[in-house]
């Protein structure tokens, strides 16, 4: 009498597990797809600030970022969504701003490829170095989620005229040669 018993608690078993497996459908299949095609990614907003000394004179920079919904979204070559960003660099000298401006990939439209400016997004803006009175800062607009990018160099001078360059450290086939006059004031 115990093996029947035994039988038919353990069929009861097996089928309450398989009728506890939720059963997909279609329905839940596309809106789930639907939910990630339309997703926007964006990178995280960003602050960061140094004091470094020139000279005699006390220099503050201040670099934030932020992903800007006013900025056309990119939608790479498989449909994935990314909202561009806006740099924002701050400097101040001896107490007294010296340059204060954002960027945004539009900046180096000039210098870019027409892939870069349809797929990628600016992507960094850092410290590398102060010569001669002047202050280098590293950027960069890149595809999302890749490591292909398009460098450049923000030289800031002693009176706050900058000007924007390709970073010709590394040899970068996609971007073309910077326009004759990439001097901003």
């Amino acid at each position: 009498m115990k093996k029947p018993f035994l039988i038919f608690l353990l069929s009861y078993s097996l089928f309450s597990v398989t009728s506890c497996t939720p059963q997909k459908n279609e329905s839940q299949e596309t809106t789930q797809t639907e939910q990630t095609t339309d997703e926007v990614h964006s990178l995280h907003d960003y602050a960061y600030s140094d004091t470094l000394m020139q000279g005699k004179h006390k220099v503050v920079y201040t670099i934030t970022s932020q992903p800007d919904d006013e900025l056309p979204v990119v939608i790479d070559e498989d449909g994935v969504k990314y909202k561009d960003n806006r740099y924002t660099l701050l400097i101040v000298k001896d107490d007294k701003t010296l340059f204060n401006r954002s960027f945004t990939k539009a900046d180096f439209k000039s210098q870019l490829s027409d892939d870069f400016q349809k797929y990628g997004i600016m992507d960094g803006l850092r410290f590398n170095r102060a010569e001669e009175g002047k202050l280098y800062f590293n950027t960069c607009v890149s595809y999302p989620d890749s490591d292909m990018s398009c460098p450049f160099i923000l030289t800031i001078g002693p009176d706050g005229s900058y000007a924007i360059t390709p970073d010709t450290s590394l040899d970068e086939e996609d971007c073309p040669p910077a326009a004759p006059d990439a001097t901003q004031a």
